[in-house]
């Protein structure tokens, strides 16, 4: 195999994830890798060949409710993002956490699972990528915008994980926001234990997700009583996604 980290990123072409004051927040395109490396694996599975662990690739590509996510955070901008810490939960390619850093939070934690991936970097090529290398690239695209933001391993309910974090954000993150992240009900525990362990004594959690299986709600309703429902929209009439806004109540 070919490791040849930064070619992906160099091919890639920008691509604007939202408009900001006027200025684009910028991430690399690299979602036709993710579908080139998915038709890798699947094609590698039906052979036998066993060059199809490509690892998670679902970080790669935006995925639909992260402009709901995005516009959700622009609109509450005064109340919840200018001047407060972020932190992103699954971040994958980071556009919600870049675009929380462009409306004036006052640092950015892009924080996702530690992990590499085979993508498909071109015809008959493979490339080994670091998530969190991708994330620290992406912020790098946004030049000054992006000055404080930070890349952090976070495996949700990673002891050490967690620990590190709180060691350098010992109050916790007054804002943590996570799009698209339940997909699974196995992952819930952990996550719903990390929102808790980052998420400051004032904390406004932002959740935007599509309804696949009737499960999300009761993740959400599960925050209670560390949290509470605050604000609930959907993206409009027969929309699959919706974003949550819960807080920790005042004490």
């Amino acid at each position: 195999m070919r490791i040849a980290r930064r070619r992906i990123a160099a091919r890639a072409a920008q691509r604007a994830v939202a408009q900001i004051d006027g200025q684009p927040v910028l991430i690399h395109n690299t979602a036709r890798h993710y579908y080139d490396s998915i038709e890798l694996a699947a094609g590698a599975t039906r052979s036998g060949s066993g060059i199809g662990e490509v690892g998670d690739v679902t970080g790669f590509r935006v995925w639909e409710s992260a402009p709901l996510a995005i516009a959700h955070l622009e609109r509450r901008r005064a109340s919840i993002v200018c001047g407060r810490s972020v932190i992103e939960l699954g971040a994958g390619t980071g556009a919600v956490g870049l675009s929380a850093a462009a409306l004036g939070a006052k640092h950015v934690v892009l924080s996702d699972a530690d992990s590499v991936v085979t993508l498909a970097a071109g015809p008959g090529e493979r490339e080994e990528r670091s998530r969190l290398e991708s994330l620290a690239e992406n912020a790098r695209l946004n030049g000054e915008r992006a000055a404080a933001v930070s890349v952090a391993p976070c495996r949700w309910g990673d002891a050490a994980h967690l620990a590190d974090l709180a060691g350098r954000w010992p109050e916790g993150f007054d804002t943590v926001v996570a799009s698209d992240v339940l997909y699974s009900p196995r992952s819930y525990a952990a996550l719903g234990a990390t929102i808790r362990a980052l998420a400051g004594a004032d904390a406004t959690v932002v959740l935007a997700f599509p309804e696949r299986h009737g499960g999300e709600a009761r993740f959400v309703e599960g925050l209670a009583p560390a949290f509470a429902l605050v604000d609930s929209e959907a993206a409009g009439e027969g929309a699959a996604a919706a974003a949550e806004d819960a807080r920790r109540p005042e004490r």
